[in-house]
């Protein structure tokens, strides 16, 4: 099926004009998918009316064009229907720049810098910090600005803004979010910091570091993350992550510590899943996945636990 869909975009900027109108234009692609997700929940950690088996799912229909050559003008709209029946945006945003840089503004996420593979089902019991809290899609509201220079020999640094007048938004009502990355063959690594300020003058900071090398068919990550939130008590959170994808196969182990004054909890995750063609159909496939975590607080000495169990569904169409 060929859908025609038009992309416009008012500026006052002249030079802008010009450029657009020697640019190369190219054809939208719109593409869509469903996803159905049957997950089990259970043990301490896990609310009594949490537990037992449900069903959650979305279709999300997307259309996405580039236009231009040594300018370009691109954009991103994904809009889902929920299996609840609620409607929402996944992405929206416009992208201006260049091969040398680049501006992005909307509803988008940033670079992640705690990735865990093969996260179908990845349920902490509680708080693992992954330096994400400034990284985006976040309310309706928000506004998200990203630009992103390209420094050559694999290196680029991006810098996101975020900014609310939302107080309930977390990681505060403004925040910046510098990420250095590289990408050279086998080897991929980022390095990124994030500063935040609730309204009420409470702040969140922290950092990120992860890499991961393709070994071909084998691909290992690692993740180191530290954040400090500071409010009535100073809480500072460390987490480490280690997950490796194995053809289809995902495995993954995260820990994190929230310390704060008086004693801390610890958070430890085990988790895996299997991406199974569904039918030799193209688009179409069944993943099982296992999520067990457990969280001790050192001056109670109290656990908890959590183990979920999905199969998600997808087909993409």
């Amino acid at each position: 099926m060929h859908q025609t869909v038009k992309f416009i975009v008012r500026t006052t900027s002249a030079a802008t004009l010009l450029a657009l109108g020697s640019a190369s234009f190219a054809a939208p692609e719109i593409g869509a998918n469903i996803e159905l997700d049957n997950t089990h929940r259970g043990g301490s950690a896990v609310a009594n009316g949490d537990k037992g088996l449900t069903q959650s799912g979305r279709v999300e229909i997307s259309a996405s064009g580039k236009a231009g050559t040594n300018m370009f003008v691109a954009g991103k709209s994904a809009f889902v229907t929920k299996k609840d029946g609620t409607l929402g945006t996944d992405d929206m945003w416009i992208q201006l720049g260049s091969a040398g840089g680049d501006v992005k503004l909307g509803r988008f996420e940033s670079a992640d810098l705690f990735p865990l593979a093969g996260d179908t089902l990845v349920n902490h019991a509680g708080n693992v910090y992954g330096a994400n809290t400034l990284r985006g899609r976040k309310a309706s509201d928000v506004f998200h600005a990203q630009g992103t220079i390209n420094l050559g020999a694999g290196l680029s640094f991006e810098l996101g803004l975020i900014e609310t007048t939302n107080n309930n938004i977390v990681g505060g009502s403004k925040g910046t979010r510098p990420v250095l990355a590289y990408a050279s063959g086998p080897v991929s690594a980022r390095v990124g910091f994030e500063s935040g300020e609730y309204a009420s003058g409470n702040r969140v900071s922290g950092y990120g570091i992860t890499g991961s090398y393709d070994f071909g068919g084998f691909k290992l990550t690692a993740n180191l993350a530290q954040g400090k939130q500071d409010s009535a008590t100073t809480l500072n959170q460390s987490a480490v992550g280690l997950s490796a994808t194995v053809g289809s196969l995902g495995l993954g182990f995260a820990s994190g510590t929230n310390d704060i004054a008086g004693g801390d909890t610890k958070v430890q995750t085990v988790y895996a899943s299997y991406n199974i063609p569904l039918f030799d159909v193209k688009g179409a496939s069944i993943t099982p996945a296992f999520s067990s975590s457990t969280v001790k607080n050192s001056v109670t000495g109290i656990s908890t636990d959590e183990a979920a169990f999905r199969v998600r569904l997808n087909y993409a169409f």
